[in-house]
């Protein structure tokens, strides 16, 4: 298996599906599976029974974000736009994010 270099907390831009082109804020990483969760992407509708629950006593339909595959999405900054990402090691020895590609190759992402 390969490293996952995109974490909770980034920005995100989905490049295939349904919400193509939504950009969101990755809510969850299940690297094991290899998805993900992206805020305001892939909404799934669940209906509760009445009772079935305490935050639910009366029922109806719950939204929520639904897990999506990790090559769905590219790493998204307003800045370079979407880039691949890759990894580096920096002067202090610690390794790196960097962008990957001709455009914006070797910018440093964190």
């Amino acid at each position: 298996m390969s490293k996952r270099k995109i974490r909770k907390g980034d920005t995100v831009k989905v490049i295939s599906g349904s919400d193509r082109g939504h950009v969101g804020e990755v809510l969850e990483v299940l690297p094991a599976e290899g998805k993900l969760r992206v805020e305001g992407a892939r909404i799934q509708k669940k209906h509760i029974k009445p009772g079935r629950s305490a935050l639910h006593p009366d029922g109806g339909i719950v939204e929520r974000v639904g897990l999506m595959d990790i090559s769905n999405v590219m790493f998204y900054t307003e800045e370079l736009g979407a880039v691949r990402l890759g990894r580096q090691h920096a002067e202090d020895g610690k390794r790196q994010r960097v962008a990957r590609g001709s455009k914006h190759g070797g910018a440093v992402i964190d």
